[in-house]
């Protein structure tokens, strides 16, 4: 008898505590590629002697590989994190329509938790991939602010820069703000679909 119950206390701690940390990872990640692609962005517009064309474009390659090393490892688990947290919103929504859960505390508790999960992943994900593009953009630019160099530049650029590399779940979707609308959207219509449907069986 005491097994069971310790197992409804363990396993949903350690699923929590494995989610936070992953998600924590990711997100922390995410800010630091938008950091650094920003200093290359920054970089772009302040050359000089503390940024040289050359290192920049350096530098936005070995990003974007470090991007796509990301991408490959951690796009399932990021797909993972976002449809477990949306099936656990819909879970706690539908039970507070149907069931009629009494106190508001538990079901708030947990909206906010997979609520902050998806908002971890899919803004931090996307702020990196807009800070990824602005980079490339500004990297791009650079042959016309050195003509001197042009020629040159401009052969770089179109060998190792012009790939579009971006973080997404499971290279299926790209990560981007609007995925977090469309996806409270399918939220909300499933759940007046199902409650519909309910409503009509009574």
């Amino acid at each position: 008898m005491l097994i069971p119950e310790i197992g409804t206390i363990v396993v949903p701690t350690a699923a929590t505590l494995v989610f936070i940390s992953l998600a924590g990872y990711y997100g922390f990640i995410c800010q630091y590629l938008k950091y650094l692609f920003n200093r290359i962005e920054n970089g772009v517009v302040h050359l000089g002697k503390e940024f040289s064309p050359v290192s920049l474009i350096q530098s936005y390659v070995e990003l974007t590989s470090l991007m796509k090393s990301m991408d490959d490892y951690l796009s399932f688990p990021a797909l993972i994190i976002v449809f477990s947290s949306l099936a656990g919103l819909f879970y706690i929504n539908f039970g507070i329509l149907i069931f009629s859960i009494d106190g508001y505390v538990h079901p708030l508790t947990g909206e906010i938790y997979f609520f902050s999960l998806v908002c971890m992943v899919i803004l931090s994900a996307s702020a990196a991939n807009r800070a990824s593009l602005t980079a490339k953009e500004a990297i791009l630019s650079l042959p016309g602010k050195i003509p001197q160099h042009y020629k040159e530049l401009k052969m770089m650029i179109r060998s190792e820069c012009m790939r579009d590399i971006s973080l997404s779940l499971w290279k299926v979707y790209k990560i981007e703000p609007s995925l977090l609308f469309s996806a409270i959207g399918s939220l909300v219509t499933y759940g007046m679909l199902l409650a519909t449907l309910g409503g009509t069986f009574n």
